[in-house]
Protein backbone atom coordinates (compact mmCIF):
# COMPACT_ATOMS: atom_id res chain seq x y z
CA UNK A 1 0.00 0.00 0.00
CA UNK A 2 1.59 3.66 -0.78
CA UNK A 3 2.39 6.05 1.67
CA UNK A 4 -0.86 8.35 2.53
CA UNK A 5 1.03 11.64 3.70
CA UNK A 6 -2.48 13.47 4.78
CA UNK A 7 -2.86 10.07 7.01
CA UNK A 8 0.69 10.61 8.64
CA UNK A 9 0.31 14.40 9.14
CA UNK A 10 -3.61 12.88 10.61
CA UNK A 11 -1.49 10.59 13.03
CA UNK A 12 1.20 13.31 14.46
CA UNK A 13 -2.36 15.52 15.14
CA UNK A 14 -4.16 13.01 16.59
CA UNK A 15 -1.28 11.54 18.75
CA UNK A 16 -0.33 15.37 19.92
CA UNK A 17 -3.75 15.94 20.79
CA UNK A 18 -3.96 12.55 22.84
CA UNK A 19 -1.06 13.54 24.80
CA UNK A 20 -2.65 17.05 25.43
CA UNK A 21 -5.84 15.65 26.36
CA UNK A 22 -4.36 13.17 29.08
CA UNK A 23 -2.34 16.56 30.57
CA UNK A 24 -6.06 17.60 31.26
CA UNK A 25 -7.00 20.49 28.82
CA UNK A 26 -9.28 21.05 25.95
CA UNK A 27 -7.79 19.96 22.92
CA UNK A 28 -9.94 21.24 19.08
CA UNK A 29 -8.50 19.55 16.02
CA UNK A 30 -9.29 21.59 12.80
CA UNK A 31 -10.82 20.58 9.90
CA UNK A 32 -8.24 19.13 7.50
CA UNK A 33 -7.09 22.15 5.12
CA UNK A 34 -7.15 24.87 7.47
CA UNK A 35 -4.07 26.85 7.52
CA UNK A 36 -1.38 26.74 9.73
CA UNK A 37 -3.37 25.87 12.54
CA UNK A 38 -3.50 22.05 13.62
CA UNK A 39 -5.14 21.88 17.14
CA UNK A 40 -6.34 24.11 19.61
CA UNK A 41 -5.49 24.04 23.17
CA UNK A 42 -7.35 25.48 26.27
CA UNK A 43 -6.84 25.31 29.99
CA UNK A 44 -10.34 25.13 31.57
CA UNK A 45 -8.92 26.49 34.70
CA UNK A 46 -6.78 29.40 33.99
CA UNK A 47 -9.37 30.15 30.13
CA UNK A 48 -5.32 30.54 28.08
CA UNK A 49 -5.04 28.84 25.20
CA UNK A 50 -2.57 28.09 22.45
CA UNK A 51 -2.51 27.15 19.14
CA UNK A 52 -0.49 24.51 17.59
CA UNK A 53 0.76 23.08 14.35
CA UNK A 54 1.81 20.01 13.22
CA UNK A 55 4.85 18.07 11.21
CA UNK A 56 4.99 14.63 11.23
CA UNK A 57 7.32 12.42 9.34
CA UNK A 58 8.43 8.52 9.55
CA UNK A 59 11.74 7.60 10.42
CA UNK A 60 12.52 11.91 10.80
CA UNK A 61 16.05 10.59 12.24
CA UNK A 62 18.97 10.96 10.02
CA UNK A 63 22.02 9.35 11.24
CA UNK A 64 24.66 10.81 8.83
CA UNK A 65 28.49 9.67 9.19
CA UNK A 66 29.41 12.75 7.93
CA UNK A 67 27.17 15.35 9.42
CA UNK A 68 25.90 15.09 12.87
CA UNK A 69 22.63 13.00 13.67
CA UNK A 70 19.29 14.96 13.47
CA UNK A 71 15.39 14.37 12.87
CA UNK A 72 14.00 16.64 10.24
CA UNK A 73 10.55 17.54 8.74
CA UNK A 74 9.15 19.90 6.12
CA UNK A 75 7.98 23.11 7.05
CA UNK A 76 6.07 26.14 5.14
CA UNK A 77 9.09 28.01 3.14
CA UNK A 78 7.64 31.14 4.91
CA UNK A 79 6.27 30.22 7.90
CA UNK A 80 4.03 32.04 9.72
CA UNK A 81 4.95 35.06 12.46
CA UNK A 82 5.89 33.93 15.50
CA UNK A 83 3.45 34.41 18.48
CA UNK A 84 4.00 33.07 22.14
CA UNK A 85 1.04 30.53 22.16
CA UNK A 86 2.19 29.61 18.88
CA UNK A 87 4.00 26.24 18.85
CA UNK A 88 5.18 23.67 16.42
CA UNK A 89 4.90 19.76 17.40
CA UNK A 90 7.46 17.71 15.55
CA UNK A 91 6.66 14.26 15.37
CA UNK A 92 8.80 11.27 14.19
CA UNK A 93 6.57 8.08 13.81
CA UNK A 94 9.63 5.85 13.40
CA UNK A 95 8.58 2.69 12.00
CA UNK A 96 5.24 2.81 12.86
CA UNK A 97 2.97 0.64 15.64
CA UNK A 98 3.85 -0.13 17.72
CA UNK A 99 6.39 1.95 18.31
CA UNK A 100 5.79 4.94 20.00
CA UNK A 101 6.42 8.51 18.34
CA UNK A 102 8.91 11.05 19.43
CA UNK A 103 7.32 14.43 19.57
CA UNK A 104 9.36 17.90 19.63
CA UNK A 105 7.79 20.68 21.26
CA UNK A 106 8.78 24.17 19.17
CA UNK A 107 7.68 28.28 20.24
CA UNK A 108 6.98 29.31 17.20
CA UNK A 109 10.01 32.17 17.94
CA UNK A 110 12.62 29.64 17.64
CA UNK A 111 11.32 27.95 13.95
CA UNK A 112 13.56 30.50 12.04
CA UNK A 113 16.88 29.06 13.63
CA UNK A 114 15.99 24.99 13.45
CA UNK A 115 15.51 26.29 9.94
CA UNK A 116 19.20 28.21 9.13
CA UNK A 117 20.91 25.50 8.50
CA UNK A 118 18.59 23.51 5.77
CA UNK A 119 17.51 24.04 2.54
CA UNK A 120 14.12 26.58 2.08
CA UNK A 121 11.01 24.57 3.53
CA UNK A 122 12.72 22.08 5.97
CA UNK A 123 13.94 22.36 9.65
CA UNK A 124 15.75 20.15 11.96
CA UNK A 125 16.74 19.39 15.51
CA UNK A 126 20.00 18.59 15.87
CA UNK A 127 21.24 15.52 18.31
CA UNK A 128 22.96 17.76 20.88
CA UNK A 129 20.03 19.68 21.25
CA UNK A 130 17.25 17.46 21.56
CA UNK A 131 16.71 18.04 25.27
CA UNK A 132 15.84 21.85 24.04
CA UNK A 133 12.73 20.62 22.38
CA UNK A 134 12.39 16.63 22.83
CA UNK A 135 8.72 16.07 24.93
CA UNK A 136 9.33 19.45 26.46
CA UNK A 137 5.21 19.70 27.52
CA UNK A 138 6.38 21.93 30.25
CA UNK A 139 6.52 24.56 27.39
CA UNK A 140 2.79 24.36 26.73
CA UNK A 141 2.14 23.84 30.26
CA UNK A 142 3.71 27.03 31.20
CA UNK A 143 2.18 28.82 28.25
CA UNK A 144 -1.25 27.66 29.57
CA UNK A 145 -0.61 28.26 33.17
Amino acid sequence: MAKDNVLTGAAGAYYVAFRLSELEYAVGLTTYGTRAIDISVANPDTKKSITIQTKTATNAFKKRKKDKPYWYWRVPASPPEPHESFFYTFVDLKGGFPETPDVFIVPSGELRHLMKDYDEGWCGIYKKDQDSYFECWNVIRDALA
